[in-house]
């Protein structure tokens, strides 16, 4: 590294527990999202929890644009397949493994009409395709396996031409996706709306190449307060139109505020923001360093956990969930994400094997 002395970027470190913790919230608030009647005030309480956390994944992928695409990093590919996506990928069959056996365990076979699948053939089919939260892994090593390629461009590429790659990504993922919840229950708009579609922008590689070029150019001072304002009016639209919708068809809409709705995505830009200009500015104490380093070393292994803790904490004491939502979904987030952070910490540091487990 010829003398230089790598800095820790802690503003990243910080933003990445917050999006672990939005990810457990989100799923803390699924648990009655899906179970009590639409337009209860307990639905309606998730629903808002639900509507505010929104950008934690979007978030994780801006991060690593940040860090994976800076021209400053090494990437070798030989290292990039053996480092990263050998990991990820053991990681996903692993923790695959684990929710498939622990289902397995817990099914009611007895139940099973003798034309339906074979119980071996259900655990193999719950293996390979993975719990409903670990499709995030599958999604990064797609985005992993095109860095050679999206580091050469992005290397050569103009500013203009990052751009203009963005725009397209505003247009065809996050503009078309908001007209199509707009036009739910219009057939003929959402078919249109599905061949205005530009693959090779849309999708998470948009917030990839955002989360680089944020990274490195960031944004006019003049732009700030604009970016940070819609930030806080894109949480309080989606709360507001999901529950409104909610009350008026009676349907459970999560697609309002999903990833690529505008809302959510003013949302992501401005807490991106925020963490590159204000605060990266923030001085810590060195003990502050070290826990906030290692907390977010360990957000892997809580994303990875904390559905099998929460599901477990539903199964065991549905109340908890139930009895005043507004305090107790926050409430068994942090227990969750307490819980997963101290098994995270011990299993990461298993001896050889610990880095391929979380």
């Amino acid at each position: 590294m010829s003398g230089q002395t790598k800095v820790r970027k802690l503003h990243y470190d910080l933003l990445r527990i917050l999006a672990a913790f939005s990810v457990v919230m989100l799923h803390s608030s699924a648990q009655l999202w899906y179970d009590a009647p639409v337009n209860s005030r307990i639905w309606l309480t998730a629903n808002s929890w639900n509507a505010l956390v929104r950008f934690g994944v979007p978030i994780f992928v801006m991060i690593s644009g940040a860090i994976f695409l800076d021209k400053q990093r090494e990437l070798e590919p030989g290292r990039l397949y053996r480092h990263n996506i050998l990991r990820l990928a053991v990681v996903y069959i692993m923790w695959s493994l684990f929710y498939g056996l622990w289902d397995y365990s817990r099914f009611d076979f007895s139940q099973l009409e003798p034309s339906q699948m074979k119980p071996w053939k259900l655990f193999v089919n719950e293996w390979v395709s993975g719990r409903y939260h670990l499709w995030f892994l599958p999604m990064m090593l797609g985005i992993y396996v095109l860095l050679p390629v999206l580091r050469t461009w992005v290397g050569h590429a103009q500013k203009k031409e990052l751009e203009y790659f963005l725009v397209l990504f505003l247009v065809f993922q996050i503009g078309r996706e908001t007209l199509r919840v707009a036009a739910y229950g219009r057939p003929i708009i959402l078919s249109v709306l599905n061949t205005a579609k530009v693959e090779a922008v849309c999708g998470y590689l948009g917030y990839f190449v955002l989360g680089y070029y944020l990274e490195r150019f960031g944004l006019p001072h003049k732009w700030h307060k604009v970016i940070y304002g819609a930030g806080i009016l894109g949480e309080i639209a989606n709360v507001i139109c999901s529950n409104l919708i909610a009350l008026h068809t009676g349907e459970r809409r999560g697609d309002v505020y999903d990833s690529f709705t505008i809302f959510t995505f003013c949302v992501v830009a401005a807490l991106f923001l925020a963490a590159r200009e204000w605060v990266s500015k923030w001085h810590f104490s060195s003990g502050a360093e070290v826990l906030i380093t290692a907390v977010s070393a360990d957000t892997l292994g809580i994303y990875l956990a904390h559905v099998g803790v929460l599901e477990w904490l539903f199964r065991v004491h549905p109340t908890w969930f139930t009895t005043m939502p507004a305090v107790s979904i926050p409430g068994l987030a942090l227990l969750s994400f307490g819980v997963c952070m101290m098994a995270a910490a011990v299993l990461r540091r298993i001896p050889v094997i610990g880095r391929y487990l979380c």
